[in-house]
């Protein structure tokens, strides 16, 4: 009896211990698209037609699957499965490159969230997550809920369109009503190499922090006041876009270059003065340091950038069944004269200044043409849109935008128009004048127009279909002035 007992009590101390779970919630989505784009590389021949699209033509299917669990003391979990594919692409795709590693991604299923949740942790107002979370503030102009480009099964096919939007991160919330104080950190995972509008390449280690303070005033027009520091330090030794010779100086030494650092401090409101009508504001800096390639050598500038928005959006008192709706969004982010260099002793305003707009993790315009093509930097967007419902269930809805560049595009200043179906990394560069796809002191960019209906079957299948065109604007010449075009049906379920 004795030797049972004892191997009774080791088999117990052997055992995995299970938290106890009060409730489960499985939910998840199956998405599957269509998509037809023509002309994304504006119709400019760049040497190498892979690095161009013309023509794309494929179906998508991106699935979901999410398990969140309350268990006991105020702790839940969640976890995220997701699977983003062109069809047969596990067969037959191999990517830009014909790199095998590309055929495998879109046979990934990948952990796009993967945390835990601690309310009144220590302390009654502090709520803690910690793991792989969407991070996601104001309207997204500086971090939100946007497709990562470069990671996820599409990045090879349409990665401007992926839902692997998630960042490995911690987030502690106090929530002192009606002020709520978010701070966070999380591992930076995007990469770019263009260097001038997003320096997030390389290997090095990079790490984004921040603090977001949400204050609801409590009065007759919901007014909320918002003010944020967000920062993205990145401790590679390498200077981000530049090219390795330039920062090995031929050797396989590199150059110490002082860190690539992002500080952007900003204030957003929202209020609805009038029934129906909501107004947001939103103005925001980026301060720090920026190394660049000068004429011989790395340097560094000073950052000193700003971005400003402007959203309004008014239900119409009038046909209320139909529910009429108009918008109207201003967008402005500064540029630089020569964002791509440093010219030393040269009589450029921005030298040692460096002013374009870095674009961080922006999470606007999602399924827009030029939200596809153009980085979110030196730029002014004039948008107008409205929608209606003209019969039960079914959504109309049409955009317009204008986008003028702020600076002009020079050969010190390209333009980088990123392709969709590339490898993530690469784009293409327009940075000639006269002959070549660009002008010289030209500034308009192009217009868009925007598309679409949706109808929604029932309550959890819904269809809907999105065209639109861009129109590139006087910046390019005529040989870089091809419209470009996409359309984009998809059937959606949720579960």
């Amino acid at each position: 009896m004795k030797k049972l007992l004892v191997a009774a009590i080791v088999v117990l101390m052997a055992s995995p211990a299970f938290a106890a779970v009060q409730n489960v919630k499985v939910s998840g989505d199956i998405t599957t698209t269509f998509l037809d784009r023509d002309n994304f590389n504006l119709g400019y021949d760049y040497g190498d037609p892979s690095e161009g699209l013309f023509r794309q033509n494929v179906f998508i299917t991106q699935t979901r699957v999410r398990v969140d669990a309350d268990l006991t003391d105020n702790v839940s979990t969640s976890v995220g499965l997701v699977n983003e594919r062109a069809w047969n692409a596990q067969d037959t795709f191999t990517g830009q490159g014909g790199s095998s590693s590309d055929t495998a991604a879109a046979d990934n299923v990948q952990l796009y969230l993967a945390s835990v949740t601690m309310r009144e942790l220590l302390y009654s107002p502090l709520t803690v997550t910690i793991g792989r979370q969407i991070f996601n503030y104001g309207n997204g102009l500086i971090i939100g809920n946007g497709p990562s480009r470069s990671e996820g099964g599409l990045k090879d096919v349409a990665q401007d369109l992926s839902m692997s939007s998630a960042e490995d991160g911690i987030k502690a919330v106090l929530d002192y009503k009606p002020l709520t104080i978010d701070m966070f950190y999380y591992k930076h995972s995007q990469i770019n190499t263009q260097g001038f509008f997003n320096q997030n390449s390389g290997g090095g280690s990079e790490d984004v922090y921040g603090i977001n303070g949400n204050y609801q005033l409590g009065d007759a027009y919901n007014t909320v006041v918002e003010g944020y520091l967000f920062s993205r330090v990145d401790g590679n030794l390498y200077t981000n876009g530049i090219d390795n010779d330039a920062y090995n100086n031929g050797s396989e030494n590199p150059v110490k270059v002082k860190d690539d650092t992002l500080f952007v401090p900003g204030l957003r409101a929202s209020t609805n003065p009038v029934k129906g009508l909501n107004v947001q504001g939103e103005l925001a800096w980026q301060l720090g340091n920026q190394p660049v390639q000068g004429t011989a050598a790395v340097e560094n500038e000073r950052r000193s950038a700003m971005a400003a928005q402007f959203m309004a959006t008014y239900t119409l008192p009038v046909l209320e069944k139909y529910k009429p709706t108009v918008k109207g969004s201003f967008t402005y982010v500064s540029g630089d004269k020569n964002a791509d260099q440093n010219y030393n002793g040269d009589a450029v305003k921005s030298a040692k200044t460096y002013t374009a707009w870095d674009q961080f993790d922006q999470g606007q315009n999602g399924g827009t043409i030029y939200n596809a093509i153009l980085p979110l930097t030196n730029m002014y967007i004039y948008s107008l849109g409205a929608s209606v419902d003209p019969l039960q269930d079914v959504t109309l809805s049409a955009t317009w935008s204008d986008l003028i560049s702020a600076e002009s595009y020079s050969a010190e200043n390209p333009l980088y128009v990123y392709q969709p179906n590339a490898d993530g990394t690469s784009s293409l560069t327009t940075g000639t004048t006269g002959a070549g796809p660009l002008k010289n002191k030209e500034n308009g960019l192009g217009n868009e127009l925007d598309l679409g209906v949706n109808y929604a079957y029932t309550e959890d299948v819904s269809f809907g279909l999105n065209v639109g065109w861009f129109v590139p604007g006087d910046a390019f010449a005529n040989s870089n002035r091809t419209t470009a075009s996409q359309a984009i049906a998809s059937v959606g379920v949720k579960f």
